[in-house]
């Protein structure tokens, strides 16, 4: 079974924008799929989140801001660890499945069926291209903090079971990582990325360069991926692209 999945939780994202994107799907898929929104995950790590969480206040998109004393970079808390609980609750599907998970705020541009088509050994998501520049001297630079992950988990495909061992990590060391880490993709990325240790390092695959895109790093004439993902925009901007018939 091909499986399209999201997830929504709080109020920045509406059962509207979950059915735009089912739609969006539907027009954009030229294989069968069965599509889901993930709206009752797991909020058992509600605790660790409020506890380890150094702002005041949760942004309601990313921005440069600080809150007492602490930069964004340093929030800490894992805001979106709920994705992470797709790891476990996958279970539910069969083994033989194939999920494609997009974020509420991706742009589908091309037929998702190339998503159903990859080597399913290891699962994929989205490598940040876009932080290579200069020999990557951003990213080194900034490693130990949220700003330039080389892992954008806003599109991913895996197999249910495949993602456990994340989901296991965070789960045997709560305190650790909602204290360390202020964004779910520098958690992956460092845990479980090219630089990791032992059967964590390269748990990951990644799409060709192209498949998908960024409005943060597009160039002019640049044709956008088959997913286009909506980054540097306001939560507006956003809005007015996504629910563009």
């Amino acid at each position: 079974m091909h499986r399209i999945v999201c997830a929504k939780w709080g109020s920045l994202y509406t059962d509207d924008d979950v059915n735009s994107l089912y739609k969006k799907a539907q027009r954009n898929c030229s294989v069968d799929f069965e599509f889901e929104c993930f709206d009752k995950l797991d909020e058992s790590w509600e605790v660790y989140k409020t506890k380890h969480y150094r702002a005041s206040v949760e942004p309601t998109y990313r921005k440069e801001e600080f809150q007492n004393g602490y930069h964004r970079d340093d929030f800490g808390g894992i805001p979106h660890y709920r994705k992470l609980t797709m790891f476990e609750a996958d279970k539910k599907f069969n083994p033989n499945d194939t999920l494609l998970y997009l974020d509420l705020d991706t742009n589908i541009q091309g037929d998702l069926a190339y998503f159903f088509e990859l080597n399913n050994d290891k699962p994929y998501l989205v490598w940040n291209y876009w932080y290579e520049a200069n020999d990557g001297i951003e990213w080194k630079r900034q490693y130990h903090i949220t700003r330039c992950p080389l892992f954008n988990s806003s599109v991913m495909v895996w197999k249910p079971g495949q993602n456990k061992p994340i989901y296991d990590l965070v789960l045997n060391h709560l305190d650790e990582c909602f204290f360390t880490y202020p964004s779910m993709d520098t958690f992956m990325f460092h845990q479980f990325g090219p630089y990791s240790y032992g059967d964590r390092r390269n748990h990951f695959q990644y799409f060709d360069r192209g498949i998908v895109t960024t409005q943060r790093a597009i160039k002019e004439n640049e044709k956008p991926g088959i997913i286009h993902m909506l980054e540097g925009l306001s939560h507006e901007e956003k809005q007015k692209c996504l629910h563009t018939t």
